[in-house]
């Protein structure tokens, strides 16, 4: 994992995982691009290959409450495939909408013509 930034408090944890999930064998190339945020500053990124890895490194990210984003413009997901934010960065509660790259469907899928 290339580190951006200095990684927040107990980051070891997930560096453990990430390698961990690097050591799954693949059957194909995914080219997966991972980032790491904490207050809305990517601090850490890499690639994983495969399924496998991906859904081992996502299940294990969500356990440690790291928040996973899949969805979302080039800007809130600095320019990769998936994004976990820090667990210190959750919704205060109440907060209507939990995720901080959710948009409007209209501006997701743009205006029906025929409206």
């Amino acid at each position: 994992m290339e580190m951006l930034q200095d990684p927040p408090p107990g980051f070891d944890a997930v560096a453990k995982v990430f390698a961990m999930a690097k050591h799954l064998p693949t059957t194909r190339q995914m080219n997966l691009q991972v980032g790491l945020a904490r207050d809305g500053v990517l601090f850490a990124r890499g690639r994983l290959d495969g399924y496998r890895q991906v859904n081992f490194f996502s299940d294990h990210l969500r356990k440690l409450g790291w928040r996973e984003h899949l969805l979302g413009g080039d800007d809130e997901m600095f320019d990769c495939d998936m994004m976990f934010s820090h667990p210190a960065d959750a919704p205060q509660r109440g907060e209507a909408d939990p995720s901080f790259i959710r948009r409007s469907p209209v501006e997701l899928w743009g205006q029906h013509a025929d409206r």
